[in-house]
């Protein structure tokens, strides 16, 4: 989903902005230098620095960042600003009422709260979600395809199974550490009655 024309720019567009000129005012090459550095067209580095508009790639903005320097916590500060702008944009997650792991009771509840995480992460590409979640082991085939995980955005089917359910959760950023409360809510769902989907 894309910002509409006219549409003013969400608090967090802007913050992504505003984030993103300064880092180049401040420390940046000019602009030629830049697009030589990251690969991106001035254009592209422009309207990703951009405080109004849609918001960019999360892959620009990375780009655009590491064009700058080479500072790990900046890259991880455009990341957090990229993710809110997102969630601003798609609009999506507050209507969702996803409930936390430890909240899921069937699989309607666990559909919801993966939906949910799926938004927190900025509802990245599928492509790239996939490539997140990692390949079958001495394989370059998915773990996650696309069609499953289109699905499971879209709160249709759950994972087919654990191992793509884990991989689903790491391709949206939840570390492995973090799995417990998930693999709780995996299990309950898997024994709750079927439920109505949503």
């Amino acid at each position: 989903m894309t910002a509409e024309a006219g549409r003013p720019p969400t608090q967090a567009r802007i913050q992504l902005g505003v984030f993103l000129s300064q880092m180049h005012w401040i420390h940046g090459p000019g602009w030629a230098e830049l697009s030589r550095r990251t690969g991106l067209s001035v254009s592209t580095l422009q309207r990703t620095a951009r405080t109004s508009g849609p918001v960019p790639s999360e892959k620009n903005v990375i780009k655009f960042v590491e064009g700058i320097g080479d500072d790990p916590r900046a890259v991880t500060d455009a990341k957090r600003w990229w993710r809110k702008a997102r969630i601003a944009e798609r609009g999506r997650l507050r209507t969702l009422n996803a409930p936390a792991p430890a909240g899921v009771r069937n699989e309607a509840d666990l559909l919801t709260a993966l939906a949910a995480v799926y938004e927190r992460d900025g509802a990245p590409p599928l492509r790239t979600l996939q490539g997140r979640a990692g390949t079958v082991a001495d394989s370059k085939v998915p773990v996650l395809p696309v069609t499953n995980a289109s699905r499971i955005v879209n709160r249709e089917r759950l994972p087919t199974n654990q191992r793509q359910y884990e991989a689903f959760l790491t391709g949206c950023g939840i570390p492995e550490h973090a799995l417990g409360p998930w693999r709780q809510a995996w299990h309950r769902a898997q024994l709750a009655q079927p439920s109505p989907r949503p």
